[in-house]
């Protein structure tokens, strides 16, 4: 019983400092969009499969947590300059 959870330890672990800032920003523009009109509809099933991202990427090795989120960042860059 004294034995943790994988969740419990996946809580434990601290995003690398790229996916702390992915996601901050994905949170930003979730905030962002809560402001629109017509928006509310969806953001419950994003806030959702935010949630279950960041499981997922919490469970990933330190090295690979590092990639995906700064290809994330790369595709956030993106959006913004369009």
């Amino acid at each position: 019983m004294a034995e943790a959870t994988k969740v419990d330890q996946v809580k434990d672990v601290a995003p690398v400092q790229q996916c702390q800032k992915l996601f901050k920003e994905t949170e930003n523009l979730i905030a962002e969009a809560e402001k629109q009109p017509g928006t509310h509809l969806q953001l419950q099933n994003i806030k959702s499969k935010l949630k279950q991202s960041k499981q997922q990427i919490l469970e990933m090795e330190i090295a690979t947590q590092s990639s995906l989120c700064d290809k994330g960042l790369a595709k956030l860059s993106n959006i913004a300059q369009e």
